[in-house]
């Protein structure tokens, strides 16, 4: 399955707005947004370097290495997910969704990434 068919799944399990796979210098590597309005690509890259900084700071502490962040803000929520190899999974979606669907959804949507990476 194509890692693109793989995010759209997850968008629409998770009612995400959108979903984006970046490798580990932030460039795209497949994408999708329910709108052309949503800036994915640019929500993406940017909240990679967050996901970086708290995995730095937890292994300089006794803390189990981090593999997902959640992220509220007035508007919306994001949650940021390591993916083996140093990408990354950005999920977008709407202040009023559960965060706890995406990230379960993310799992699942990493594990196949993953088996499709080889």
């Amino acid at each position: 399955m194509p890692f693109k068919a793989i995010l759209q799944d997850l968008a629409l399990k998770a009612g995400a707005t959108g979903a984006i796979m970046l490798d580990r210098e932030g460039e795209v590597v497949a994408s999708c947004a329910q709108n052309d309005s949503l800036q994915i690509d640019l929500i993406g890259a940017h909240h990679g370097i967050i996901l970086n900084i708290i995995q730095d700071a937890s292994t300089r502490s006794d803390f189990p290495e981090v593999s997902s962040v959640s992220i509220s803000t007035d508007s919306a929520k994001l949650s940021i997910s390591s993916i083996k190899e140093g990408y990354y999974l950005v999920v977008a979606l709407e202040k009023r969704r559960p965060i706890g669907k995406t990230l379960f959804e993310s799992r699942r949507a990493i594990k196949k990434i993953e088996e499709e990476m080889g």
